[in-house]
C-alpha cells in the first residue's frame, strides 16, 4: 500500500488512531496518579585505596559496588529493619555508583516510606564499612596506607518527581503506534470497496462520491453539498450511444446486492439531469421491492407492470410528481411473479417508445444477483451505472457484476461510490441542533427541488355565506318515463342556483336517463345573517306549490 493510500485511510478511520491512544494514556495517567509517593535518600562515601595505580582504584570501587548491592548487605540491612523475609526488596532498593573523575561513592535506596528509605541507606553504608574492613587483608610495612571508606555526607532524602507527563507521553507514542498497525493491518486485509481508487484498481471507471462530511452537516449546508454531489456526477457521466433513431438514450441504475442505495442515486440524478431540462423519465422497474414512491411521496398504482400484461397503456400510467419537472412511470401493481412481467416481449417495444418520447430514461433496476431482473433490463437499455456501496460492497461482488454485465451484453458506463449514511440530516432548526432524518423520505427530492410554496393563510370563507333548506317535491311516475330513452339522448345534470342571501330561487329537476328515476322539483330558500327584506318570499312559493 503506498503512503498517500494509507493516509486516506487514516484518515478515514481516525478512530482506530484516536481510541488506542486515548486507552492507553487513560491507563498510564490512572496509574501514575494512584502510584504512592517514592522518596530518595542517598549517602556520598569517600573511598582511599592507599595506592596511585588508577586501575587498582577502579577496581577497589567496583569490588564495593557490588558488595553493597549484594545479598550480604541486603540481608543485613533487613535484619537491622526487623524484616529479614525483606532482602531481596531491600537489594532492589539499593543502588550505587562512582562520581566521574571522583573517589566518591553514592549509595541510593528508594522506597515509599522517607524513613525506611534513610535507614536502608544508613544501615547500607554501615554495614559496608565493616564488610570492607572484614575482607581487607591487613597491611604490610611499607605498602602505604591502608584503604579507607569514610562518609562524606550523610543521608539526604528527597521525594522522586511525578512521572506523569513522561507515562502519558511515552504511552500516547504508544497507541498511536498500535492504532496505525491497525489501520494497516485493515486495509491490507479489506475485501470491500471504500474509495474511488478501489474501483480504478479494478479496472472500472467512477463518476463521483455522494457522501456527506462532517463540516457540511455541522454547517446546516448538508441539502447543498448533497445536489452538488448529483450534479457533479451528472457532468461526469460520459456520452451514451443511442440504440437506433431513438430520441433519448436508457440508462439503467442497479447494483451487485440489495440495500445499496441504488433508488435513491436514481431519483437524486434524475432531478439533477431535471435541472438542465431535459425530458427525464424515471422508471421504477424494482417489481419486487420499489422505492421511488417512497421519495416522490406517489400512491400506489398502475404503472410498469399493468403497461406489460397488456392492462394499460404508457401515457395513462405516467405521474408527474414534481409538477412537470420529472415524468416517474411507477412500477404498478404488485405482481406473484414480476420475473415474468419483465420477460414480456413487449418490453423492448414499451423502451423504445419511452426512449422516442423522453430524451433521458433512467431505469431504477434490482440488484444484479439473485434474481435475472436486472440481466433483462440490461438487454433492453443502453447502458449500466453500477452503484456501489463504500465500506459495504464487496470487492468480489463487484467483479461479479461487471463479468455478469458483460456476459449479457452491457456496457458498463460507469459506478458510483454510494458513502451516504444510513440516516441524512435534515435541515437545522435553531436553537435545537439539526435532527437526522430517515434516508427513505422525501427530503432528497425537496433538497433538489425545493419545497413547494404553500399559501401563508387558509382561504377566508366567502363574506355572506348562504344558508337555507330544499325540499324535493315528487309526483306521481307517469307511464311516459318508463317508455325507453333514444340512444342519443344526453342525460341532463341537476343544478341548484344560489343567490344572494336575501333571494329566493327554485331550481326544477329535469327527468334523466333511466325509468326508475322520478321528476320533482328542488326549493332553496336562502336564509341571510340579517331578516330578509322580502318576508313573504316563502309564502309565496309555497302558495305556487300548491297551486300547481
Amino acid at each position: 500500500m503506498e503512503l498517500r493510500e494509507y493516509v486516506r485511510a487514516a484518515r478515514r478511520r481516525w478512530l482506530w488512531l484516536l481510541v488506542p491512544v486515548l486507552l492507553v494514556a487513560g491507563a498510564a495517567a490512572g496509574l501514575s496518579l494512584t502510584r504512592e509517593p517514592a522518596y530518595r535518600s542517598s549517602m556520598i562515601l569517600f573511598v582511599t585505596t592507599g595506592s596511585g595505580d588508577p586501575d587498582a582504584k577502579a577496581s577497589r570501587l567496583n569490588s564495593y559496588i557490588a558488595l553493597l548491592t549484594g545479598p550480604r548487605v541486603a540481608q543485613n540491612v533487613a535484619a537491622k529493619l526487623g524484616e529479614p523475609a525483606a532482602a531481596d526488596q531491600v537489594r532492589e532498593s539499593l543502588s550505587a555508583e562512582v562520581q566521574a573523575g571522583t573517589d566518591l561513592l553514592v549509595v541510593t535506596a528508594k522506597d515509599p516510606s522517607s524513613e525506611r528509605s534513610r535507614a536502608m541507606v544508613t544501615n547500607a553504608t554501615s554495614a559496608l564499612v565493616a564488610l570492607a574492613k572484614k575482607l581487607d587483608p591487613p597491611a604490610a610495612a611499607g605498602d602505604g596506607p591502608p584503604p579507607q571508606i569514610t562518609v562524606a555526607q550523610e543521608a539526604v532524602t528527597v521525594q522522586e518527581p511525578g512521572t506523569l507527563v513522561r507515562d502519558v507521553g511515552f504511552s500516547s507514542v504508544l497507541g498511536l503506534l498500535l492504532g496505525a498497525v491497525a489501520v494497516a493491518v485493515r486495509e491490507a486485509t479489506r475485501k470491500t470497496v471504500g474509495e474511488e481508487d478501489d474501483l480504478r484498481r479494478l479496472g472500472i471507471g467512477t463518476v463521483g462520491v455522494i457522501s456527506l462530511n462532517g463540516r457540511w452537516a455541522r454547517s446546516g449546508q448538508a441539502d447543498s453539498a448533497l445536489a452538488e454531489a448529483f450534479r457533479r456526477v451528472r457532468s461526469l457521466l460520459p456520452e451514451i450511444p443511442r440504440t437506433g433513431n431513438a430520441r433519448g438514450t436508457a440508462l439503467m441504475l442497479t447494483a451487485a446486492n440489495p440495500k445499496e442505495g441504488t433508488t435513491a442515486v436514481a431519483c437524486g440524478l434524475a432531478i439533477a439531469i431535471a435541472e438542465t431540462g431535459a425530458r427525464v423519465l424515471l422508471v421504477d422497474a424494482n417489481l419486487r421491492s420499489p422505492g421511488v414512491g417512497r421519495y416522490l411521496a406517489m400512491d400506489g398504482g398502475p404503472g410498469l407492470a399493468d403497461v406489460l400484461t397488456g392492462q394499460a397503456r404508457v401515457s395513462d400510467v405516467l405521474r408527474d410528481p414534481l409538477d412537470g419537472r420529472l415524468t416517474v412511470l411507477p412500477p404498478g401493481e404488485k405482481r406473484f411473479d414480476p420475473g415474468q412481467v419483465l420477460a414480456s416481449p413487449t418490453l423492448a417495444a414499451t423502451m423504445s417508445e419511452l426512449t422516442a418520447r423522453f430524451d433521458v430514461v433512467l431505469v431504477d433496476a434490482p440488484p444484479l444477483h439473485g434474481v435475472a431482473d436486472a440481466a433483462v433490463l440490461g438487454k433492453v437499455t443502453d447502458g449500466a451505472l453500477l452503484v456501489v456501496r463504500a465500506n459495504r460492497t464487496r470487492t468480489a461482488d463487484v467483479q461479479r457484476s461487471t463479468d455478469l454485465l458483460e456476459r449479457i451484453g452491457t456496457r458498463l458506463v460507469a459506478a458510483v461510490l454510494n458513502a451516504l449514511p444510513r440516516r441524512l440530516p435534515d435541515e437545522p432548526a435553531p436553537p435545537q441542533p439539526p435532527r437526522p432524518a430517515p434516508l427513505d423520505n422525501d427530503s432528497l427530492v425537496t433538497t433538489l427541488l425545493g419545497r413547494r410554496e404553500e399559501p401563508d393563510e387558509a382561504p377566508s370563507p366567502p363574506a355572506n355565506p348562504v344558508s337555507g333548506r330544499a325540499m324535493v317535491k315528487h309526483r306521481k311516475p307517469v307511464a311516459d318515463d318508463f317508455k325507453p330513452r333514444p340512444a342519443d339522448d344526453s342525460t341532463t345534470t341537476q343544478r341548484i342556483a344560489f343567490v344572494p342571501a336575501d333571494g329566493v330561487t327554485t331550481q326544477r329537476i329535469k327527468p334523466v336517463n333511466g325509468s326508475d328515476v322520478l321528476q320533482g322539483e328542488a326549493r332553496v330558500t336562502a336564509k341571510p345573517d340579517k331578516p330578509a327584506k322580502d318576508e313573504d318570499a316563502t309564502e309565496k312559493l309555497d302558495k305556487q306549490d300548491e297551486d300547481e
